[in-house]
Order: structure tokens, then sequence, then C-alpha cells
């Protein structure tokens, strides 16, 4: 038995297995959501759907960007799945909705919860990974309460799964998800008149911390900016914070996410290391392309890289451990304060 790929096409015009998607569609966005219902098989980092018969549909559920699913395909895998299938943790009746294994803000925010505004049944049991949040459950449930829903949590580990008539939508491009999310979630959050302007640190994070923070903050106080630390605020209290921003100044890092709820036209100024390595490029311009999304205007200014001393256990999981040590993503950042001054002013 081997693992077979099938194209959008051939979704279309194979009658059986079109008849396995869910066709939803939010008419005010005009964005359609193939979901899988049936009987699959999962794991939980990739959220890859298997079907009984060993089918796969690379083109809907492939989201990692640059992240090869070739191993999907091999015949390790097929060997595997068929030696351990009645093994496997059954789960039934589920929403598999997923999130990050490391528990990352912007994949969680931008491919995984967008999905959940397609399934519009009162009752959902919602299967994410066991690291999601307790904050990011808190936001899930308040979205699911406002909607007139109830929400079922199910959690998973780092293991595969057998799904049994349980659903799994389709990954969303980035254009989409922004749609999405603004439209649900961004037209309901409380904004006034006033403006902020705000200045993101990351001092109690791992990686991409200001070495010389300090200099930086006083000078940005001088100017009338508020110092936040997301780690201390809701999700709901920080996307009502960037909805009323005119100038956003942060490290590069997964709280920039909530840039997609800023006005157009917003200034965005992302502090970020030198990328040297071809895998960081997607790294690289990740803020600059959600900028272009929502019409701000974004600029980039580098910084000097400095190793960690210690990478957190959960990077070290999940994390090439070559990739840790030499990318300048698993960094700490020094800035040029005089050429942060000048171009602020």
């Amino acid at each position: 038995m081997k693992i077979i790929n099938k194209s959008k096409n051939e979704i279309i015009n194979d009658e059986k297995i079109n008849k396995s998607f869910l066709h939803a569609r939010l008419n005010d966005l005009g964005i359609n959501c193939k979901i899988y219902n049936g009987n699959f098989f999962s794991d939980s980092f990739n959220y890859f759907p298997i079907t009984e018969k060993f089918e796969t549909f690379k083109d809907l559920y492939n989201w990692q960007v640059n992240n090869s699913v070739n191993h999907f395909f091999s015949e390790k895998l097929s060997k595997y799945i068929i030696e351990n299938k009645n093994k496997f943790r059954v789960i039934n009746n589920t929403y598999l909705l997923g999130s990050s294994p490391g528990n990352n803000y912007y994949s969680n925010l931008i491919h995984f919860l967008p999905r959940v505004f397609f399934n519009d049944n009162n009752e959902i049991n919602l299967t994410v990974h066991r690291n999601l949040s307790n904050k990011f459950r808190n936001f899930i449930r308040k979205i699911f309460k406002e909607r007139r829903k109830k929400v079922n949590f199910v959690y998973l580990d780092d293991s595969f799964y057998l799904f049994e008539n349980s659903m799994v939508p389709q990954f969303l491009d980035i254009k989409n998800s922004v749609k999405v999310l603004n439209y649900f979630i961004n037209r309901n959050i409380n904004k006034n008149n006033k403006t902020l302007k705000i200045y993101i640190s990351r001092q109690n994070s791992k990686y991409r911390n200001i070495v010389n923070e300090d200099d930086l903050i006083k000078f940005l106080k001088g100017k009338g900016y508020r110092i936040l630390d997301l780690n201390h605020f809701t999700i709901r209290n920080q996307i009502e914070m960037f909805a009323k921003a005119e100038v956003v100044i942060s490290p590069t890092g997964s709280g920039l996410a909530n840039i997609i709820f800023c006005k157009p036209g917003t200034k965005v100024i992302e502090i970020a290391p030198e990328y040297k390595k071809t895998y960081e490029s997607n790294l690289s311009i990740r803020y600059e392309n959600l900028s272009k999304i929502a019409g701000l205007d974004h600029i980039k200014i580098k910084a000097d890289s400095i190793k960690t001393k210690k990478h957190s256990e959960i990077a070290e999981k999940y994390i090439n451990k070559k990739i840790l040590e030499e990318s300048s993503y698993y960094s700490d950042l020094i800035v040029k304060i005089n050429e942060f001054k000048e171009l602020l002013n």
C-alpha cells in the first residue's frame, strides 16, 4: 500500500473523493474552504491527513512554507502506518483545527485559527495540540461565546492518530487568512479615536531580545511611545492596541503577526537580524509580506546578532540543532542606537 497524492483537479473529477469533502463558503468574502469529512490518519505536527485508502491532498494541506511533505510518500511511512494503525489512539467526531506544537503565535493566528470560522455547528469538539497556550485557548473560547456556540477542546500529543467521523479543513493562503481574521475579529474590537505609538519589548522571550534595550526605551519614552510586553496582555487586548496604533516598533517575532489588525497606513518598524542562510529567506520577509497585505508602511532596521547562552526546551525539541546554533533568528540583537534615532527623527 502506497500513500498517493490527489491534486485539486483529481478531487473535483473523482466523484467518490469529492463526496468526502464538505464545501464551505464565506459569501461576504467570497472565500471557499474544502473540509475532508470521514475517517483519516494524521500526525500532530504537519496535520497532513491520509485517508484509509492512503490518499492525501497536498494542494490543500501543505501549510508550512518551504516545508517538504515528501516523507509522507515514503515506503517507510506507509509501512509504519500499516503496522501500527491498530495501535493509534482513535479520536471520534472532532474538528481537527490543529495548532503549532511549539505554540508559535504566528502559526496559531495566521495558519490555524481562520479555519475555525468555516464550521457553523452550534457545538464543536475542537482538536488542538496540547501545547497550545491557555491564553490562546481562552481567546478561542471567547470567539465561540460571541458567536453563541459551544467549544469542547480535544488535545493531541506528539503522535499519529486515527480520526473517525471527523473533519479537517484545508489551509488557506495568507491573504485569505488575513481577510477572515479581520472580518470576524477586527470588526468586533473596541476602537476609539485615540492613537498609540507602541514599542514591543521581548524582554521575557528566549530569542531576539534587544541587549541594549534600556537605551532604546529611554529614547522612545521621550518620543511618547508606550512600552509593551505582550506576555502581560490577553490576545484580545493585544489586538485592540495594534488596531489603535499609528506606529509599531518591534524586534522581529510572532507578536508582530498582530499588525494584520492595524489600520491601513500604520507605520511598522521591524528590528531584525541580518539573515545569511537560504532557509531563513521566508522568515526575513514574513512581516513585510503581512504589511503589504494589510496596506501598512513597513520599514526594517538591521541589528547585529549575538548568540544566546541557552536555548529553550521547546525549541530544542522541535527545531533542528544546527539551525538553532547558526540561524540569526535564534539569537539576541544589538541595535545601533544613533542610526535608529536618525531614522525615527
